[in-house]
This record gives C-alpha cells, sequence and structure tokens, in this order.
C-alpha cells in the first residue's frame, strides 16, 4: 500500500483493531447518504448514527442478538425508494476490508493467547498440528488482505471478503464452544461478515453459473 491511500486503510485497520467495528464501520460509511446507497431494504450501522441528527435518522431498528453490544444497529430503510442503492464504492469496500482485517487480528491474537494456555494431553493447543494449521491459514488471510487491498470488479471484491468472511468462522472454531456465546467478543467477526453481506452489492452471476 503506497501513499495516501494506503495510509488511509491503515488507519481503518487500525481502528477495527483498537476501537472495534463500529468505530471502524462509522469510518467507511462518513459522508454517505446510508439510505439512498444501501443495496438491500436492510444495513447495519454505527448506533451513534442514529442518534438525534445522525446520518441514518428515521431508520427502523430491527431485533438482533448482539449488535447493540458492539455499538452496532441493524436496521431497514422503509422511505420510498431507500434501501436500493449501489452499495459500496470499490475505495469503501477497501476501507471495509480494512476494518474486517483489524478486526479479525485483535481476536486471533485473544485465540493464540487462549490456545497457549490450555492444553490436550499434556501438551498446549497451540502446538497440535490441525491448530497450528488453522491459525496458518488465518494468518496468510491477514496477510494478503494487509498487502492486496480490494481493488478491481464486484468479483474479486465480493471473493476477497468472502474470504474474510471464511477466516472468521476459522477464528471463531479457535474459541471453542466460547465462540458460540453471546457475551464473547468473537461476535464481532460474525457482525463483520454480516456488514460485508448488507453492504456490498452481490456481482451478477452468469445463468449457467447458477
Amino acid at each position: 500500500m503506497k501513499g495516501t491511500a494506503g495510509a488511509d486503510l491503515r488507519r481503518c485497520r487500525d481502528l477495527g483493531r483498537e476501537g472495534g467495528l463500529a468505530a471502524g464501520l462509522a469510518a467507511v460509511l462518513e459522508g454517505l447518504d446510508v439510505a439512498a446507497e444501501a443495496p438491500g431494504g436492510s444495513a447495519l450501522l454505527p448506533s451513534a448514527s442514529l442518534e438525534p441528527g445522525g446520518a441514518a435518522g428515521g431508520a427502523q431498528v430491527l431485533p438482533h442478538p448482539f449488535a447493540a453490544l458492539e455499538g452496532l444497529a441493524l436496521v431497514r430503510f422503509t422511505a420510498g425508494g431507500a434501501g436500493a442503492g449501489a452499495g459500496l464504492t470499490a475505495l469503501r469496500a477497501a476501507r471495509l476490508a480494512a476494518v474486517r482485517v483489524g478486526v479479525l487480528s485483535a481476536l486471533l491474537d485473544a485465540a493464540v493467547e487462549r490456545l497457549g494456555a490450555r492444553r490436550f494431553g499434556g501438551v498446549p493447543l497451540i502446538e497440535h498440528q490441525l491448530v497450528g494449521g488453522a491459525l496458518a491459514d488465518v494468518v496468510t488471510e491477514i496477510e494478503i488482505a494487509s498487502v492486496e487491498p480490494v481493488s478491481g470488479s464486484a468479483e474479486a471484491v465480493w471473493d476477497r471478503h468472502e474470504r474474510l468472511t471464511e477466516a472468521g468462522w476459522a477464528t471463531t472454531r479457535l474459541f471453542g464452544a466460547e465462540g458460540y456465546i453471546t457475551g464473547h467478543p468473537v461476535r464481532a467477526l460474525y457482525l463483520s461478515s454480516l456488514a460485508s453481506d448488507l453492504w456490498l452489492a452481490r456481482p451478477d452471476v452468469p445463468e449457467g453459473a447458477r
């Protein structure tokens, strides 16, 4: 990453890592008419944007098991014509990927600490081959996403985010049963995936490939 664009993506990655998904998503959506640009009828937004004078005033908040725990809200746009936009531009999609990498990195560090403190058969879990392989796969995805920002076709953008989603699920599994408890911070990885699903317009799939 070079120049201003690289600094911008590093800032988004650091926001995701240090401030969490809500802080990162706020940077991604800054200056965007969210009601007009959301590609579907619903979107994931920072809760602060729903406050009086916020960019998403008037949006209907939908029930969600743990969005509020991360400072986020799942909303539906009800105004005529809202929620039928083009989704994030390539630049904003790259910012979102950087935020997701930051969130993923922070939780991977927590997973490594957990695995190092637990033993199976007298050996730390982190030293088991299958666990080490899973860790290596996630680290590889983080490195690729950090060196090669999302750009190019809608298919390439979608593919990068799908790969980050898979890396997120792999990291979730490293927490064992803890990864499926609402009160565990790993919930941010599920919300990270939800943010990309709701904010990225799905690329057209050729009819013969369906």
